[in-house]
């Protein structure tokens, strides 16, 4: 085998083999709102939809990206493997990282002398550790297509100037169009190809070719941009930038130019040196930068310098390391918010592409040195290169495992960014460790007073904890900041829903809806209200919507399925409590749910199983104590019957027939009429007309006539 076929096999391979345990990976960051959330995903019918919707798939319609290449490979991952199995979205960004690796190596064996500087140049990008994000989350695709699209584009360019077939130039045109297709950045494929051939020029290569070549990819880069601005409106970045994501673009033009020439130091720092790596380096982690005497400033506005500077002035001098400095200052423009302000001031993700450039260098480097040293000793230099790129990446890798995991090495990193501390917050509360929610929550507001999510879940960790009447300042402060806000009339309805005041939650609910008349919560929770009243035809036709606008939420068909229950309508409640337990297993209302059925069928056994797994996730669950004391009851075990019950009365007071059969339990079995009585009392104040009550009083007489 040929070092060439070597390197082209082996720098891919590597590749591949260093990212393979991302495959154990869930969701993370982004991947929830873009994937999990994304209804157009979820219909092979919607696919014509996607092409013609932001990235971002938001109920105003707007929107200020558009990547649908990107938004295809997610749906055709999600139609392949029919659901959202995150394996297997991870596999295909390792599998387009080995061929972006390949690529980057077939071009750097073409443009560089030898196979040594070549493959170096290939290793170096396999391994190094600044990739980790755009591999390892998810929605990092748009950033490895988009360096696939540039890559090829480059490549097939070179063929197309030296070759007489016409497919090469179609190839190259279609290229361009596919890599701004699947990200911003990928407009600079054309751009690159033009340094290259300034670089690199082809000779013999008649001018009406590489007029057509170059007017095909300004086709393509016209064509692109005109299906964003039909999309989202504008050929800009269309909504208002938030402040916390980029602080540099409200500081206006000064300081925010200013800003992004520090954070060119700190991605010349991740490109050479990353050992310090994070998920976000939003407000307030990067301070900005207001004036010019600002070292960070001077030293950013050199690198600046040097980059564009050298690859001019090395044209002729030295074409590959030309060439490399070129596509590093093409690549990085666009991210580097020195021309245009965008949603991120520093995201490692977004060196992905410009990388390229830095590893080309590394090649033409060894080029340069080659016949000045050994090669043995060049060897000896590389390997220990790439394996301190490996053992770095290595260590990094399992940072992205997961929410928690990612948020908190990014704290460690990134202690004064709100958009972390806000994000840890939210991992906190998805896992039940509700105090520390709250802490986290605490720091974002102070570190960025104005942070109104954070304000938001605030709200959301308090009521969760029992606080709601706390809650109310938090959530009305964000009403008053974002009025026309469906989520946060939602959350002020579940605070006073806590509190027992069911009129002012059905009050915000109904806001929600005049806000956002598709919000699945506000329907489900309108029709639990509704459920709890005793009104079960409305409560079904509310609960139904939640389902069509929501039907990937387990909760909302459990509530539709409980509905259903009171309606006596038993085999569609089972059918829902299935879907249930088809989308969220472990979901400890889905297990109340699944205890419910197998009562319905007669299965004893089961239900209590999954009614004491119901509990146990969460035991805060009235009602799976309550069937739990009826399960206990048939049973025969009256002791264990009255704890369940007794557990359930505790959870909610006002559960009548809990407390009817607690009574009738302590009056007829456990011989303590006292309490049998102070029950009996209860459930006939609450519900004097519920079935059995007859029985109840005459119960009641009859503990009074014992006394």
């Amino acid at each position: 085998m040929t070092g060439r076929r070597l390197a082209l096999i082996g720098c891919p391979l590597l590749a591949v083999v260093l990212y393979l345990p991302t495959i154990g990976h869930t969701f993370v960051f982004d991947d929830r709102g873009i994937i999990e959330q994304n209804p157009l995903l979820r219909d092979l019918r919607d696919l014509p939809r996607l092409v013609v919707s932001p990235y971002w798939h938001l109920k105003s319609g707007k929107g200020s990206l558009y990547r649908p290449l990107t938004t295809l490979s997610f749906a055709m991952d999600r139609l392949l493997v029919r659901g959202l199995h995150a394996w297997w979205y991870h596999l295909v960004n390792v599998l387009l990282h080995g061929l972006v690796t390949f690529l980057l190596t077939l071009l750097a064996l073409e443009i560089l002398p030898g196979i040594l500087p070549g493959a170096l140049a290939g290793l170096a990008f396999a391994v190094h550790p600044v990739h980790v994000e755009a591999i390892s989350a998810v929605v990092g695709r748009s950033d490895l297509l988009a360096a696939a699209g540039v890559l090829a584009a480059l490549l097939l360019h070179r063929r197309a100037l030296s070759a007489h077939w016409r497919g090469h130039v179609v190839a190259a045109w279609s290229a361009v169009f596919l890599a701004l297709m699947a990200k911003e950045s990928g407009a600079a494929a054309a751009f690159v190809c033009l340094a290259g051939d300034l670089t690199f020029p082809v000779h013999g290569v008649r001018a009406r070719r590489r007029v057509a070549l170059y007017a095909g990819y300004g086709a393509a880069l016209a064509g692109g941009l005109l299906l964003r601005a039909l999309v989202l409106g504008t050929l800009g970045v269309g909504q208002a930038i938030p402040f916390v994501d980029n602080p540099a673009a409200a500081a206006g033009f000064p300081a925010g130019r200013l800003t992004a020439l520090g954070t060119v130091v700190r991605y010349a720092g991740l490109l050479i040196w990353p050992r310090h790596l994070s998920a976000d380096y939003s407000f307030d982690q990067i301070p900005i930068i207001r004036s010019p005497a600002d070292p960070m400033a001077l030293a950013g506005l050199l690198i600046v310098a040097l980059v564009a500077g050298g690859g001019v002035w090395l044209m002729r001098r030295a074409p590959p390391a030309s060439f490399a400095l070129l596509f590093v200052a093409i690549s990085a423009a666009p991210i580097s918010n020195l021309i245009l302000f965008i949603g991120t001031l520093l995201a490692e993700r977004l060196m992905y592409l410009p990388s390229v450039g830095f590893c080309l260098l590394l090649g033409a480097m060894v080029a340069v040195v080659r016949p000045r040293l050994t090669s043995k000793l060049i060897v000896v230099g590389a390997a220990l290169l790439i394996g301190l790129g490996m053992v770095r990446a290595a260590m990094r890798i399992p940072d992205w495992k997961d929410d928690f995991s990612l948020y908190g090495s990014a704290v460690a990193v990134s202690p004064r960014s709100a958009r972390i501390r806000h994000n840890l917050g939210n991992a906190y509360l998805r896992r039940g460790e509700l105090q520390e929610a709250e802490a986290q929550f605490r720091t974002a507001l102070e570190i960025y007073a104005d942070f109104n999510d954070a304000r938001i879940n605030l709200g959301v960790s308090l009521i969760q904890q029992g606080r709601a009447a706390e809650a109310l300042a938090p959530l009305s402060s964000a009403a008053e900041l974002a009025p026309r806000n469906a989520e946060i009339a939602i959350n002020l309805g579940n605070a006073y829903r806590a509190l027992g005041q069911t009129g002012e939650a059905e009050r915000w609910y109904e806001r929600a809806l005049e806000l956002d008349r598709e919000s699945a919560p506000a329907w489900n929770n309108l029709g639990a209200i509704d459920l709890a009243r005793g009104r079960t035809v409305r409560a079904i036709e509310r609960l139904q919507a939640a389902v069509r606008l929501d039907p990937d939420a387990a909760i909302h068909r459990v509530n539709l399925g409980d509905a259903l229950v009171a309606a006596a309508r038993l085999p569609e409640a089972a059918e829902q409590f299935d879907a249930a337990s088809r989308l969220d297993p472990q979901h400890p209302e889905v297990l109340r749910a699944q205890g419910e059925k197998a009562l319905m069928q007669g299965d004893r056994v089961r239900a209590e199983r999954e009614l004491r797994a119901a509990l146990q996730g969460d035991p805060g669950l009235a009602r799976a104590a309550n069937f739990l004391g009826y399960v206990l009851a048939q049973k025969g075990d009256a002791a264990g019957a009255a704890e369940a019950y007794s557990r359930a009365v505790e959870i909610d007071p006002s559960l009548y027939d809990a407390h009817a059969s607690l009574g009738v339990i302590y009056a007829e079995h456990l011989n303590d009429p006292d309490r049998g009585a102070q029950h009996l009392e209860m459930a006939l104040s609450l519900a004097p007309d519920q079935p059995g009550a007859d029985r109840l009083r005459e119960l009641l007489r009859s503990l009074a006539k014992r006394e």
